[in-house]
């Protein structure tokens, strides 16, 4: 099957919110198309008006440890905030982690975080298990106990859903 011939079909089922490893299942079982993860991850590039759903596969929000006035709200990636609304260091900010649906090239698995201090970073696993992180420009860097913090909730995330 070429690229020209999966991408209506790419393209409608993307339409139903099936996921990229879904439609390749469909594909192989459907239309005997033996295609690749990264291949469809490819064509989907080339493809500007298909999307992928705008869901993510886990988003956790954790209180903040201790009950404080001026409590920060929850983090969403593509939400565009100004500098001023993100909670001083101390004020009670939350911890709010969230999960790509498809993973970062070169990753195995990424997503972005909140931190209490304000902090905000892209955050991800490679191959061999090593965490990253990308501070967003004009971003302090998470402070130690938000690292403690955030080392601790992401390893209980992957317990939960089985990633490591």
């Amino acid at each position: 099957m070429t690229n020209e011939e999966r991408k209506p079909i790419v393209k409608e089922l993307l339409a139903k919110g099936l996921t990229l490893s879904q439609i390749q299942d469909y594909l192989h079982k459907e239309k005997n198309d033996p295609i690749k993860y990264m291949d469809l991850r490819l064509l989907l590039s080339e493809m500007p008006d298909a999307k992928l759903p705008e869901k993510e596969l886990l988003k956790i929000v954790l209180p903040p440890a201790a009950p404080t006035a001026g409590a920060g709200g929850t983090f969403t990636p593509n939400a565009a905030e100004p500098a001023a609304g993100l909670p001083e260091p101390g004020t009670g900010g939350k911890l709010s982690i969230s999960v790509d649906q498809v993973p970062a090239p070169g990753s195995m698995l990424s997503g972005y975080a909140r931190f209490s201090s304000g902090a905000k970073t892209h955050w991800f696993l490679d191959e061999m298990g090593r965490l990253g992180l990308e501070p967003e420009l004009g971003s302090s860097k998470p402070t130690p106990p938000d690292m403690q913090e955030f080392g601790t909730e992401l390893r209980r995330i992957l317990q939960q859903t089985g990633g490591m």
